[in-house]
């Protein structure tokens, strides 16, 4: 089941487009980036969770919206630097989210509680797979098998995250 590339990829396909900025990083962005970024709620996502707001499909697409009808298309490319470069700063590399030694752990886990979606280019239930215990662990444990160093942190901040923009934080289960 690939629950988190295939949610991460749909997420870094709606980013790529037009995205976000950290709060604190606003005046970087133009006026009317600055003004969708404010007026869009990230929940469930901290205001300065941005790890998670690089993640969260609900936040993204009203934002995204909001840039593409409110922002000229120079302001909309600004704003996707700024959002880019700032999901980077925060460990979530939207252009390659997981690194290859985390992709197997992820497609070749599967759940015993969670549907699959019958269409592969459908968005699973993320929340269900993240409040599945033994599925996290599973995954945790093959991360922490096949990665090292930087590749290891970047797949459990990019997992913890995910799981994190769906409502459900992981820590207790795969610590903090």
């Amino acid at each position: 089941m690939r629950f988190s590339i295939t949610a991460v990829l749909f997420a870094a396909s709606l980013a790529s487009a037009y995205t976000i900025a950290n709060r604190q990083t606003t005046s970087d962005l133009p006026a009317c980036g600055q003004t969708c970024y404010a007026n869009t709620n990230p929940s469930p996502c901290a205001a300065e969770d941005v790890a998670c707001q690089c993640l969260n499909v609900n936040f993204l697409t009203p934002l995204i919206q909001c840039v593409a009808t409110n922002c000229s298309a120079e302001d909309a490319q600004t704003a996707q630097a700024v959002a880019m470069a700032t999901c980077k700063g925060a460990g979530i590399d939207l252009a390659n989210p997981l690194p290859a030694c985390a992709q197997p752990c992820d497609t070749n886990t599967t759940s015993a509680s969670c549907p699959a979606p019958a269409d592969p280019n459908t968005v699973p239930d993320v929340a269900c797979y993240c409040n599945d215990t033994t599925y996290i662990q599973t995954v945790d444990t093959c991360f922490k098998s096949s990665c090292q160093g930087q590749d290891l942190t970047t797949a459990e901040t990019v997992g913890k995250a995910l799981c994190r923009a769906y409502g459900v934080d992981i820590s207790p289960t795969v610590g903090a």
